[in-house]
């Protein structure tokens, strides 16, 4: 490397440090080890406010088994991200919202076992693939129940 190149790698990182530090100037270094660490009085202001891990885990259970849908956000998460967050179509993917349970079953079953519904079968394959005909079923379920025109 030369001289010329070395200066420049430098000041860049001079330049990048300064302005970090001018853009943060309100972080406060502790020296803990690491940047996820909550101790001392950071640690009794988090449990005053959200509880322990198990209380926040035990509300999050509590939750869950009042939804009979739980089993499912994660898998609705990637059909929203074709068909729409409320299942309303986008662009070459079709609505979901309005459709019956059977018929949301039917279709995702002749996906899962490779049938073809249109020309766009192909690109359900995989994703019904993974599904549990108990993933099916909650699947058209919530569908139906929730997504009414």
């Amino acid at each position: 490397m030369n001289n010329e190149a070395f200066y420049l790698v430098i000041g860049i990182c001079g330049f990048m440090f300064g302005l970090i530090s001018w853009t943060h100037s309100e972080l406060e270094v502790k020296g803990y080890p690491r940047a996820q660490s909550c101790t001392g009085d950071c640690y009794v202001k988090y449990v005053e406010e959200n509880g322990t891990a198990v209380e926040i885990e035990q509300r999050k259970q509590a939750a869950a088994a009042n939804d009979p849908y739980s089993s499912i956000k994660g898998l609705w998460a990637g059909c929203a991200a074709c068909h729409g967050q409320k299942g309303q179509g986008m662009g070459v993917f079709p609505k979901l919202a309005g459709q019956s349970s059977d018929s949301i079953i039917e279709k995702l079953t002749t996906y899962k076992n490779r049938g073809e519904i249109g020309n766009m079968s192909s690109t359900m394959w995989a994703q019904a693939g993974m599904l549990s005909d108990q993933d099916i079923q909650t699947l058209g379920d919530f569908i139906e129940e929730t997504m009414n025109e």
